[in-house]
């Protein structure tokens, strides 16, 4: 129950505004995620009476405090408006083994929502897959872009946390690992990440890198204006340098190489 609370505290939150909710709301929105949360295990967990953004909007307007009103009226138009994309079932097939999330194309006031939601889709995955024996690999692409919001930040690093119970494999992806090392979660990530491979970065980023993987000097030459194919892998408490290169002429390299204009030339 308090994980569904904590969840509805923030997505509300990256809804309403930049401010913040108040004292009054906060608790608004803790006792209207209970009462849903509630009549739902009453009710045997019946799919009638599974919580939805619907019901929690139903639940608010029966709130006799002033606030409420104010609050439902805020959340209107993303139950009942233009912006009810999160108040309707998805006709995504969640149960897939291999699902790809893309929000890129949601409008960015409501991105950091989407992000809210995504991740605790992938929260509750866990635990079932947990349940049914099974081990999940999650892949976050652009991994820098979820730490720009605190709600997001904070849920990665509670998968990072907490994943390793849940037989996950969480796996960040980032060229802007900049980003990453200034941000406060994203350092406990890192330093928190039993393997990586560290390509070509940038020599002012490159001292709190080598701080959080322990690279000396001489191994970080490896990872300064290198050629593509070259890097270091973090693996525990090891280090290796590599050089892996090749030919472009190869079918391995037309096979995996990434770069748009290669690409146009083999279509």
């Amino acid at each position: 129950m308090n994980n569904k609370i904590e969840f509805s505290l923030a997505f509300i939150e990256s809804l309403v505004s930049s401010g913040g909710l108040s004292g009054e709301q906060k608790t608004l929105v803790d006792r209207c995620t209970k009462n849903i949360y509630e009549e739902y295990q009453l009710h045997n967990f019946s799919e009638q009476y599974e919580p939805d953004f619907i019901k929690f909007y139903k639940e608010l307007k029966k709130q006799p405090e002033r606030e409420a009103k104010n609050l439902a009226l805020v959340l209107e138009r993303y139950v009942l408006g233009g912006m009810d994309i999160f108040s309707k079932k998805t006709n995504i097939e969640v149960k897939n083994r291999l699902i790809s999330f893309d929000i890129s194309e949601l409008p960015r006031s409501i991105q950091t929502t989407g992000y809210l939601v995504v991740l605790e889709h992938i929260m509750n995955r866990l635990k079932r897959n947990k349940n049914l024996g099974k081990h999940t690999w999650i892949f976050i692409d652009e991994f820098h872009i979820l730490l720009a919001n605190p709600y997001s930040a904070d849920y990665i690093a509670k998968i990072y946390k907490t994943g390793r119970k849940e037989n996950a494999i969480p796996t960040i992806i980032t060229q802007n690992i900049g980003d990453v090392i200034k941000n406060e979660q994203g350092c406990k990530i890192l330093s928190n990440s039993e393997f990586a491979i560290i390509l070509k970065q940038k020599a002012l980023d490159l001292p709190a890198i080598c701080k959080i993987f322990d690279i000396s000097e001489e191994e970080s030459r490896y990872v300064i204006d290198s050629p593509t194919g070259q890097g270091i892998l973090v693996y525990g408490e090891d280090k290796v340098a590599f050089r892996n290169q090749i030919s472009k002429d190869s079918y391995i390299y037309e096979l995996n190489q990434t770069s748009n204009m290669q690409l146009s030339k083999v279509a």
